[in-house]
């Protein structure tokens, strides 16, 4: 047998299977890059690139980036695309909710979905979010009514998670976002030393995204899309274990930021703030008896958010920046 011939025969078929064997996966990203921020989208993007540049798996995935400038129909019309392109995962939802992810549901794409809110039942998506899609507005209205105050619960810090004020609003009610501090200082010093800049919340978000996208990958490997990310569910990122999917809102999920010029108030309405301020505030945890503190929590005390700002203690005069587990 002429061995040259058998060579010849077998080694592109052979080179063929290994390079399918070996081929990198492919992420899709969804980024508000246009807007609100381009800025923040650049710092999501170079916190998506730190976790892939230092993750110890095996080849890096390639990853496609896809600006929907937190538009739905852009963000549905780029899921179309990314079906067609044959993606492995797709990260997004860091400004719209929930754009594409039906579609890549039935296509048996996975979707990790970024965004502060959550939605209940979504198969084959892992959401980051702690707080259950419209919760902030419902609580927002409630306040309005209960205190007279303009209490805004749609502002950018449900993109960038700070708590800023603006002249048009009393007070904000915003997500809170939980880190791992043993980690955040490491992954810290690794993106300063990469990309000479300061690590954000929103380098953060990119960073814990791609995390979850790699452990899925990883897993796949050996099973099927729902299988693996079932297992990558009960994985712990950067800002603290993955959300189970009925897992309530924590109590410090959401924080209500007072500007300190507050608008004068009728008594009834006075009275309500003070109990308010006193029931959520860091200075009567859980509506306890000492210091004057309310006999109970009225009605906020099994609501997801926290009082910090305006007349609250001294512990509590400024708004939560990061909230380490």
């Amino acid at each position: 047998m002429n061995i040259r011939k058998v060579l010849t025969a077998v080694l592109p078929v052979a080179l063929l299977c290994l390079a399918a064997t070996a081929r990198a996966a492919t992420i899709g990203v969804i980024l508000p890059e246009s807007y609100p921020s381009a800025d923040q989208a650049k710092e999501l993007q170079l916190g998506m690139t730190l976790a892939l540049k230092t993750w110890p798996g095996d080849a890096a995935p390639k990853l496609i980036v896809k600006d929907s400038g937190c538009d739905a129909r852009k963000a549905l019309a780029i899921s179309q695309e990314f079906i067609a392109a044959k993606v492995d995962v797709v990260l997004g939802n860091w400004c719209e909710i929930n754009a594409g992810a039906d579609a890549l549901r039935v296509a048996g794409i996975p979707f990790i979905s970024s965004n502060a809110e959550r939605m209940k039942d979504q198969d084959l998506q892992l959401q980051l979010g702690r707080i259950e899609l419209n919760t902030g507005e419902k609580i927002a209205a409630d306040l309005r009514r209960q205190t007279g105050l303009r209490i805004s619960a749609r502002t950018s810090c449900w993109m960038d998670f700070d708590a800023t004020l603006s002249e048009r609003v009393d007070a904000v009610l915003c997500p809170v976002l939980t880190i791992d501090r043993g980690r955040w200082d490491q992954v810290a010093n690794t993106y300063g030393a990469a990309f000479r800049k300061p690590f954000t919340a929103s380098a953060a978000r990119g960073y814990a995204a791609m995390e979850v996208a790699l452990n899925y990958l990883r897993r796949a490997k050996g099973m099927k899309p729902a299988a693996a990310l079932k297992e990558t569910s009960s994985m712990a990122t950067l800002l603290g274990p993955v959300p189970a999917l009925d897992a309530p809102a924590p109590t410090t999920a959401l924080q209500l930021v007072f500007r300190h010029d507050l608008p004068k108030l009728n008594p009834q309405q006075s009275q309500t703030l003070d109990k308010l301020v006193k029931t959520k505030g860091c200075g009567c945890p859980g509506g306890t008896l000492r210091n004057g503190c309310p006999r109970d929590a009225g009605p906020w005390g099994e609501l997801p958010f926290v009082v910090r700002g305006g007349g609250t203690p001294a512990a509590c005069a400024k708004p939560i920046g990061v909230l380490e587990l």
